[in-house]
């Protein structure tokens, strides 16, 4: 212990400290008892130390603080993960003070040095320092990261976990399979030469208190991208059109660039590809050097760092009316003496060059005569080729000048043509500036003698399609013109487009085989609109939705999505193939697949959802403890108990008969419909048997010990006879109210413990253990 002098401000501390100068020279002298100096204890265990000291009864003042703790120099209050208790014992000449200070579920925060102080006369006494120490399991620093690598390229995956106690060792897993026998010492760097399909990595952290095992990383292919989806037209004008697009999935690589692709929708020259190139995002482009009120067809591919994708379905596009390209051809003016006017007369421009709907002309006149004098003036005419002007000026020269007009603008204007009228009134016409062509006679008369012959084919056309029409109307072609056989043929009204299908199911990277079990059962996402939340679990959720009919009125349903937006592709397998197992499933007593639909997250990846018949009093085990444990609960008789069994032994026989093990039977996951039908669903485990008469389970995967046999959890073989210790072992417990059960007549295997390892059922199978008899209704008997 130590002692520190603490100056005093106050004239009372002062008076205190010369009317006791003489007691003071002990204070120097005073030293908290000898403690522990080393405290190593475990995490989340409590912590208590002691701080006792001496001092004379004439060095203590009433109005004194007590012992205080402090850390790391800080002084520790008391809070709610500290306790502390203070009691003095006082005798003849002295006080012995002792506080008691208790750490509550100590944390690795609370690793420091600890002193007690206590101020005795202006004078801190301080104790000697109690070094905590905690110990436990390893703590990560760095666990695996989720990376997207290129194909078959080394990476570097780090993991760090400290004690103490010390050393850390690390392992590595690579999709469960432990890499490293020989342990490295924290921190550890894996690396990895390459991969040529997604992986998932994860490591554990073993020292002499145990281990701890990291979160995985997942390790994603980065590959070639999904072809763009929606494109779409978001502005046009005479020149140009401005375009968006909807990014395909980026195989875990991020788009860098988009290429444009435009082309004539009618070809008029090469009609080569037109390509424009844009960084994104934005997923926007504005398309520029169009010629106006013409097609074009658009289509959009976008790349990352491992290549591009596929082209987006080709979309048409139009630009708008343009201004018209040329100034109108032959313009003239003449001198008309009689009426003291001019005549302007022209030629409308080539019709390719209009660019639009003609509605006008625009005339331009400036007379200039000797004295310098200019009349400027404008006129718009309708649509014509000639224009009278008055004369306003003699011995003066006139120049004129003519421009076609569109909604889309003024065009150029001619040139200028002067006419020079005289003061004697002299007649005289000035030439063109913008004569027209010579073949422009021959041009008309080929395009006549072309839309001519157009318009002869489409006649004949249509008197062939009238006339068979007409025989079709008297069912000629009905049935077959062979009389000893009379067959019907007929055109369906719509056709599938299987290609759509394979692109929507492409987009998720599933297998080949499980995209052919699915394609006929793919739905449009705009057929169906989603509700509200029905419930949620750890990987997903189940949603309300209506499902639109081609022929009736919309359907409720219940839609199954995938909640996590970073899912693996082996987690989007094994939600579909559930789907593809319900796909061929037709009983009364098995819930059936309405559809599958695709949609994208909000991380643009496609999502996967089930759409599944809508149940109105959703799982079984719920509505049973509803009608038990509710404020007001709901008697359910006997024979309905009892036929709920028979319907999930109808079911499963159905199943055993397909061949199919269910494997996770219970009450969780059977369904109730509307007329208290009982449907057996959630065949996330199910698997099919095609040949042989059993399954044996290949890798380790977390399985619903409660619900299996014990002889499958011991083999891992499963066979239709094990899936009939799921309703064998639930019926009785269903049929008990839960009020009545006692702790050895609940749901198989159910404790009041967070619940049973395979390790701890195992044992039973060697004794012959069974479940216990459930005791019978009071009043009644199980009989229906």
């Amino acid at each position: 212990s130590q002692t520190r002098g603490v100056p005093k401000g106050s004239a009372g501390d002062e008076e205190f400290l010369r009317s006791h100068e003489s007691e003071c020279k002990p204070v120097g002298q005073l030293s908290f008892n000898p403690t522990v100096r080393h405290v190593v204890i475990n995490e989340h265990k409590d912590v208590t130390f002691n701080c006792s000291i001496k001092v004379p009864q004439e060095l203590l003042r009433p109005d004194a603080p007590g012992i205080s703790l402090w850390k790391d120099g800080r002084e520790l209050h008391v809070l709610d993960r500290i306790a502390s208790s203070h009691f003095e014992i006082p005798d003849e000449e002295e006080v012995a003070m002792t506080s008691t200070f208790s750490i509550l579920g100590a944390q690795r925060s609370d690793n420091g040095s600890y002193v007690c102080k206590l101020n005795v006369s202006g004078v801190e006494v301080v104790s000697d320092p109690i070094l905590v120490q905690l110990e436990g399991l390893p703590h990560f620093i760095r666990q695996p990261e989720q990376l997207n690598v290129t194909r078959n390229s080394p990476f570097n995956l780090t993991c760090q976990a400290v004690g103490p106690p010390e050393p850390v060792e690390i392992y590595w897993f690579q999709n469960n399979i432990q890499l490293n026998h020989k342990p490295h010492i924290s921190p550890s760097v894996l690396t990895v030469p390459g991969l040529s399909e997604p992986a998932l990595f994860s490591c554990e952290a073993h020292n002499s208190k145990g281990l701890t095992a990291s979160s995985p990383g997942q390790v994603n292919i980065k590959g070639i991208p999904s072809a763009p989806g929606s494109v779409r037209v978001l502005n046009r004008t005479a020149h140009g059109i401005r375009i968006s697009w909807e990014p395909g999935f980026d195989a875990f690589s991020a788009l860098n660039s988009c290429s444009v692709q435009v082309q004539e929708a009618v070809p008029r020259g090469n009609g080569s590809l037109q390509p424009f190139h844009t960084s994104v995002p934005p997923h926007v482009y504005h398309i520029q050097q169009l010629e106006p009120l013409e097609e074009y067809n658009i289509r959009v591919s976008c790349g990352n760092e491992v290549g591009w994708s596929a082209f987006s379905p080709w979309i048409t596009a139009s630009t708008t009316e343009g201004a018209p390209s040329t100034p109108p051809r032959n313009v003239t003016v003449f001198f008309n003496e009689s009426s003291s006017s001019l005549e302007i007369r022209w030629e409308r421009p080539s019709l390719e060059r209009i660019h639009g709907e003609l509605q006008g002309y625009h005339i331009w006149y400036r007379w200039h005569n000797s004295e310098g004098t200019q009349i400027v003036s404008e006129e718009a005419r309708l649509n014509g080729s000639a224009a009278v002007l008055p004369v306003v000026a003699t011995n003066a020269t006139c120049s004129v000048r003519v421009a076609a007009v569109t909604k889309g603008g003024v065009g150029p204007s001619s040139a200028p043509v002067e006419i020079f009228i005289p003061a004697g009134g002299l007649i005289t016409s000035a030439p063109s500036s913008t004569p027209a062509s010579g073949n422009a006679d021959s041009f008309v008369i080929a395009l006549g003698f072309i839309c001519g012959t157009i318009a002869v084919g489409v006649l004949l056309c249509l008197s062939v399609v009238i006339q068979k029409r007409c025989v079709e109307t008297k069912y000629g072609n009905a049935f077959s013109r062979n009389d000893s056989e009379l067959a019907v043929s007929y055109t369906a009204k719509k056709s599938y487009c299987r290609r759509a299908v394979e692109l929507s199911l492409g987009s998720l990277g599933v297998s080949r085989e499980l995209q052919q079990k699915l394609q006929d059962v793919v739905v449009d996402r705009n057929a169906l609109s989603l509700g509200k939340v029905l419930g949620e679990g750890e990987f997903g959720s189940v949603m309300e939705g209506r499902l639109s009919q081609p022929e009736g009125p919309p359907q409720k349903v219940a839609v199954k999505t995938m909640k996590l937006d970073n899912f693996s592709q082996r987690e989007i397998e094994e939600f579909l193939s559930e789907a593809a197992c319900m796909k061929d499933f037709d009983h009364p007593n098995v819930i059936k697949l309405l559809g599958v639909c695709i949609e994208l997250s909000s991380l643009q990846v496609p999502k996967p959802m089930v759409i599944l018949p809508f149940m109105k009093y959703g799982d079984l085990h719920s509505f049973l403890l509803r009608s038990r444990l509710e404020m007001a609960p709901q008697f359910v008789p006997l024979q309905t108990l009892v036929k709920f069994m028979v319907d999930i032994a109808l079911g499963m026989e159905y199943l055993s008969s397909r061949n199919f093990l269910h494997r996770d039977l219970a009450a969780r996951n059977c369904m109730l419909r509307d007329d208290m039908t009982v449907c057996v669903a959630d065949f996330g485990l199910s698997k099919k048997i095609y040949s042989g008469d059993y399954y044996r389970q290949g890798r380790i995967a977390k399985m619903p010990v409660k619900w299996i046999a014990l002889e499958s959890l011991a083999d891992r073989v499963y066979t239709t006879k094990s899936d009939v210790v799921g309703p064998g072992a639930a019926g009785p417990s269903r049929a008990a109210p839960r009020s009545c059960r006692s702790p050895e007549a609940r749901e198989p295997w159910e404790r009041p413990s967070s619940g049973p390892l395979a390790s701890q059922l195992i044992p039973g199978l060697g004794s012959a253990a069974a479940l216990p008899v459930v005791p019978r209704t009071p009043g009644g008997d199980l009989s229906p």
